[in-house]
């Protein structure tokens, strides 16, 4: 007999300890808390008062299900685990439109669907290259119109005096667009305090995606005047890898990424004006998704490669 067979036998009072224990470890992975839950999404249980997952909600054309129609009725927030073995190329459907994407293998990390009514869908996807990301996506869309002053409060990136350029274009009463390019650093294992963008980060972690303690952002937001102070809305969030193809050792040391220093490394200045280049003509094929004027033939290189496109070995 084993000394854990021995121990087993007895002391009862340690038996009991360890039998609570596992206990106690199930019961929280099956009936979390938001915070628990929030964190790591991937349990399998759901927090108190939250509505059960349909494991089809916000999830890219190709996982091959959708929610059913009157299920959005009683949705708060929800988070779904899509198969990050899925590979996406040329462009996914979300919120009844067309994202096209970049060059490169794109996985589906995280989806969900909030809102009273599950009105806004949202996706991460990551890209892998030789086996580092060198992209990650975070899609903002909403299936029904929403109030207009929530477009201003997405917009603000846009105006953030750190971005390197800014776009901004502004129809009174018709329609708000605007891109950005910008920095974005990893902290505690994230690129930002969103919870819905943390969590995929963590789950990247945990999956064991190697990923660049900073990416360069560009941003892209639009907004449709949908009439009675309501809008059809969508944020589109590129971060795309400065780094040394197949490692995550980036172009320039990171004091070189910042706006006020970034033109004074070569290899920082090249990426970044690329970059802004790039971004022109991706914005006006983001549009053309959203509008649903978009034609998928047309996402070829050298339109679909960004910065950190992948390159034949």
């Amino acid at each position: 007999m084993t000394a854990f067979g021995r121990l087993w036998g007895r002391a009862p009072l340690w038996r009991t300890s360890v039998i609570v224990t596992l206990g106690a470890l199930g019961m929280a992975a099956f009936y979390p808390t938001p915070a628990l839950k929030k964190a790591m999404p991937w349990l399998p249980g759901s927090a108190p008062g939250a509505a059960r997952n349909n494991s089809g909600f916000g999830a890219s054309q190709s996982d091959g299900q959708e929610m059913q129609p009157g299920d959005a009725s009683n949705l708060g927030d929800q988070v779904a685990v899509p198969d990050p073995g899925i590979v996406e190329h040329g462009s996914i459907a979300i919120a009844g439109r067309i994202l096209p994407l970049p060059a490169g293998d794109w996985h589906p990390i995280l989806t969900s669907r909030s809102g009273a009514h599950g009105e806004i869908s949202q996706q991460v996807l990551a890209r892998t290259d030789r086996g580092v990301v060198s992209g990650v996506i975070v899609v903002r869309s909403t299936q029904q119109p929403v109030p207009a002053d929530l477009a201003e409060q997405l917009e603000t990136p846009c105006h953030d005096d750190r971005n390197y350029a800014a776009h901004i274009l502004d129809k009174p009463d018709v329609s708000q667009e605007c891109s950005y390019t910008g920095n974005a650093v990893l902290e505690n294992q994230s690129v930002s305090s969103d919870p819905f963008i943390t969590a995929a980060f963590n789950r990247m972690h945990t999956l064991g995606f190697p990923i660049p303690n900073l990416m360069i952002n560009m941003g892209w937001y639009y907004a449709a005047a949908a009439g009675n102070g309501m809008a059809h809305i969508e944020t589109v969030e590129t971060l795309v890898a400065p780094i040394e193809r197949g490692s995550r050792q980036l172009l320039a040391p990171q004091q070189y990424w910042s706006k006020a220093s970034v033109h004074k490394n070569p290899e920082a200045s090249q990426f970044i004006d690329a970059l802004d280049r790039w971004m022109i003509g991706w914005s006006r094929v983001l549009r053309q998704g959203f509008d649903g004027t978009l034609d998928t033939a047309t996402l070829v290189p050298p339109l679909i490669n960004d910065p950190s496109a992948p390159q034949p070995s």
